[in-house]
């Protein structure tokens, strides 16, 4: 099959930038985030009619994970779409469905011009101030029949410390963490609206809205924690002007690796939505 082509803070004068689009370390963000998401993202998968022949959307793909599992699932008679703000080739696995890639803003470029039976994004929306607005097209780009699966953390706080050593690291931590999440907000994110994606599928037409949540603890250094350093790594400048002084951020660096250092996790809820009628 051939590739489709390519179709708190104060106030913005230009739509919000990505917070991580300039950022250092995007493929070291990338590669912990699979670790820390994706079986995940497989469990959720399991628990889906994807017969071979099927064509996919990935949205915001990333290092591409994803888009390989769900190759490997159709079969190399159904295709896998990906998108993302600047596209990177990946390889299809050996007897999967080809992968095309291409890169596109959902919130100012076209959807490729066919409907699929299935589309899947994660961390995508939640980043984006027009979230709606493209919910209601990528469920326009579902064939009757064909299946939504959006997946967003609901992060509107720092996790909470469990476990650690000194109190005053904890602290720390927490105060890093609200500073980052103070960044993301600055950018357009809504870190509530994973909570609100089962009112906003069923109000897009979806049926047989289900969703599922996992929130596990996270201790020592390991996934979660790793990405709370990058993080704090990528938006140091902007956290340095929301005041949060260098000594804290260089502490918290070393904090996150503590062995001891037990916190709970960020709820990741991924939301899954039928469009009515058969194919």
């Amino acid at each position: 099959m051939r590739p489709p082509s390519p179709p708190s803070t104060p106030p913005r004068e230009e739509p919000a930038l990505y917070a991580f689009a300039e950022a250092d370390d995007i493929t070291y963000q990338l590669e912990t985030l699979q670790r820390l998401l994706d079986p995940t993202t497989r469990m959720v998968l399991d628990s889906l009619d994807t017969p071979t022949g099927q064509e996919w959307l990935e949205i915001g793909y990333g290092l591409g994970s994803i888009a390989r599992e769900l190759s490997r699932r159709i079969g190399p008679s159904g295709a896998v779409h990906a998108t993302d703000l600047s596209a990177r080739s990946v390889s299809a696995p050996t007897g999967g469905a080809p992968i095309h890639t291409f890169p596109l803003d959902l919130r100012t470029d076209s959807l490729p011009p066919r409907p699929f039976l299935g589309i899947h994004g994660r961390l995508v929306l939640l980043h984006i101030p027009e979230r709606r607005e493209i919910l209601t097209r990528l469920v326009d780009a579902l064939e009757p029949g064909g299946v939504l699966v959006l997946e967003d953390w609901f992060c509107p706080t720092a996790p909470r410390v469990l476990n650690c050593a000194d109190p005053t690291d904890a602290k720390i931590f927490t105060e890093v963490v609200e500073g980052v999440l103070a960044v993301l907000r600055n950018r357009g994110a809504d870190l509530e609206w994973a909570a609100s994606t089962h009112e906003a599928f069923a109000e897009a037409g979806l049926t047989g809205i289900r969703a599922v949540r996992t929130e596990p603890d996270c201790a020592g250094p390991g996934p979660a924690h790793r990405l709370y350093a990058c993080n704090a790594r990528q938006l140091r400048p902007q956290l340095q002007a929301l005041g949060v002084a260098d000594e804290l951020l260089d502490r918290f660096q070393e904090i996150v690796v503590q062995p001891d250092l037990v916190t709970t996790g960020w709820r990741l809820i991924s939301t899954v939505g039928t469009k009515p009628g058969k194919h």
